[in-house]
């Protein structure tokens, strides 16, 4: 008889959500309902735009089209029902092989001239439109009268998705007419912008200086503009976002969540969250019945793979939610708090695992409490249990009710 032996050993690797100083974000969970989310389903890894839509009840899996579009919209750029964006990364190739897939978090402190040249100095017969999104990436969507209407979202694009690998060539995902066409079209406009970034004066400066030049932009994500039911008929509400982001400006006005600007709102580390939350509160007393607040420095801190990060600006969410409790006069209001994804600091990429999601009203934050407290553990003991992103504006409408 063979012996079996198992062996189980308890590691002392504390999530970021436990090891935080949040009690805010623990008297939102303690004093209302708690559960975990998958935000599309379980066992998916998921992004933040097919996340987006599935907590905002859009079912990506009928209506996802790509991610482009929306970062274009966010960036400003018009677009109608049926064009074709990408969401692009300014970065560093050298002999074919994409050195650095983000060329530097601080490209808008240098580069932004050159997404000036590429509206105006690129030379092909392909004509762009291309605006700054956030940090490295743009928007940019292909505007030529030429092609228009000729063009399909169904191909990937030239990112290799991981750094030191070769550029890859756009290829259509369909063997038909249009994708093909436009997957030739794409890699020529490709080497064009590879060519034209190449002999900037900013890119022949950096390279004097051994830094990492901008010299291709990885053209991801091809998307169109779709056109769905608008959150306000959906829900009844009238509905505004606060995103310095520009995936989630794009897709909030995809849907009709009208956008508002934060003074010193950045979308990254350097973003002013106390200046959020005075907006959310402002928009709430000002005939909005719904305020969607996002906050990106976390996920970066976890693509950083770092620990420190994430504990630090995770905690500053929490005096952000702080401050709007302590200064808001609407005492009726709810609060709800989750993620769109998990991005662990040891893996530096987004997952599939659960996110803690909690509401509660402002009214019982200092009333009865439970135990449960705003981490991934904790919050499964919650009376929500389990459920997936597409409850979560159901589970919000009728807990205000």
């Amino acid at each position: 008889m063979g012996l079996l032996m198992l062996v189980l050993l308890r590691l002392n690797l504390k999530p970021p959500f436990e090891l935080a100083q949040i009690p805010t974000m623990n008297q939102i969970a303690s004093t209302g309902l708690a559960g975990l989310m998958d935000p599309v389903e379980p066992g998916l890894s998921c992004g933040s735009d097919t996340a987006h839509m599935s907590i905002f009840g859009y079912d990506p899996f009928t209506f996802y089209r790509g991610r482009g579009a929306f970062e274009t919209m966010g960036s400003g750029i018009d677009m109608e029902v049926g064009d074709i964006a990408f969401k692009c990364n300014f970065a560093y190739i050298e002999n074919g092989i994409v050195k650095l897939r983000r060329v530097d978090r601080e490209f808008p402190e240098w580069g932004l001239p050159l997404i000036d040249a590429l509206n105006t100095q690129l030379k092909t017969p392909i004509q762009i439109q291309a605006n700054h999104a956030t940090e490295h990436r743009i928007g940019l969507k292909v505007v030529s009268n030429h092609y228009s209407g000729e063009l399909s979202d169904e191909i990937i694009g030239t990112d290799p998705l991981k750094d030191n690998l070769p550029l890859r060539q756009a290829k259509p995902k369909v063997q038909c007419e249009k994708a093909i066409r436009t997957a030739k079209i794409i890699n020529e406009l490709s080497d064009s912008i590879h060519q034209m970034l190449s002999e900037h004066p900013i890119n022949i400066q950096r390279q004097q200086q051994g830094l990492p030049t901008a010299n291709i932009v990885l053209l991801r994500g091809c998307g169109q503009r779709i056109k769905v039911q608008s959150f306000q008929e959906k829900y009844g509400w009238k509905g505004a976002v606060i995103a310095p982001t520009a995936i989630i400006q794009g897709l909030g006005k995809t849907i009709g969540l009208e956008w508002h600007h934060v003074e010193g709102a950045t979308g990254d580390y350097n973003s002013n969250f106390i200046n959020k939350a005075k907006k959310a509160s402002e928009l709430l007393e000002n005939d909005y019945d719904f305020v969607f607040l996002h906050i990106k420095a976390v996920d970066d801190a976890g693509h950083d793979k770092n620990k420190d990060l994430k504990i630090k600006y995770i905690q500053k969410v929490d005096e952000m939610l702080n401050y709007f409790v302590d200064n808001t006069k609407l005492q009726d209001a709810v609060i709800a708090v989750t993620g769109d994804h998990t991005t662990p600091y040891a893996y530096g990429d987004h997952t599939f695992q659960s996110v803690p999601f909690i509401v509660s009203k402002l009214s019982l934050l200092n009333g009865k409490k439970n135990d449960v407290q705003f981490n991934e553990i904790s919050c499964l003991k919650g009376s929500l249990g389990r459920f997936c992103g597409k409850q979560v504006m159901q589970i919000i409408k009728q807990y205000s009710s």
